[in-house]
């Protein structure tokens, strides 16, 4: 299992409440009805275990839900006497990245290399240009038009990625809104979790302090 993305941490919740008891498993249950209810579009809801330290260490549970680039990681565990609750909103690299990064170079080599052979060093390079600028503009049509679910790993290939957002991903209220809208719907869902476990097993309410979260540059990600 890999380490926890705490690198690429966007926001951070957590409470620990004193003298409680409750089942993980069943707090899960209930957030996972929660956040289905809200029918979040593109959302994915899954466990993942994370090691609690290094290589041989026990490992912990969390809910773990995804909506493209963003993660939730939802832990709920007792500690001592008390409970504890927090969630964790990280952006997740692309897969794949770095043997794209390959792939793409060893093709704009062999294919500068065919262009020089042809047209020459100025030309050939000026042609592989506009190759790679049109190959570039066409993954990103495919990509924003769902034909391709591919724009994220392509941001985070080496140089490829840079330009692709330079030229064709400009930062937009949308896409920014799109991200705090998931972080809200599931903020909110575990609360409604919380709040029901106080009217049925007596928990106390949350001040609304004890209900922001920690932001950490949510809009430069």
């Amino acid at each position: 299992m890999a380490r926890e993305p705490l690198e690429s941490v966007i926001s951070h919740w957590y409470q620990l409440f004193e003298n409680f008891s409750t089942s993980s498993l069943d707090f899960y249950s209930a957030v996972e009805k929660a956040i289905q209810r809200r029918q979040v579009p593109d959302a994915s809801v899954t466990r993942i275990e994370w090691k609690e330290g290094g290589a041989f260490s026990a490992k912990r549970e969390y809910l773990h839900i995804t909506r493209r680039r963003h993660a939730f990681d939802i832990c709920a565990a007792p500690f001592g006497t008390g409970y504890f609750f927090s969630w964790w909103l990280t952006e997740t690299p692309a897969k794949r990245a770095g043997v794209i990064f390959i792939l793409v170079a060893l093709g704009c080599l062999f294919s500068w290399g065919l262009f020089m052979d042809r047209f020459g060093l100025f030309k050939g390079s000026l042609l592989l240009l506009v190759v790679v600028m049109f190959g570039l503009y066409l993954v990103g049509q495919l990509a924003r038009e769902g034909t391709w679910n591919i724009e994220d790993t392509i941001l985070d290939v080496p140089v490829i990625g840079a330009l692709y957002d330079l030229l064709f991903r400009p930062a937009t209220y949308y896409k920014q809104d799109t991200a705090l809208m998931f972080q809200e719907t599931v903020r909110l869902a575990v609360l409604e979790v919380i709040d029901e476990l106080g009217k049925t097993k007596g928990l106390r309410a949350l001040t609304e302090l004890e209900r922001k979260p920690i932001m950490r540059d949510f809009a430069k990600k």
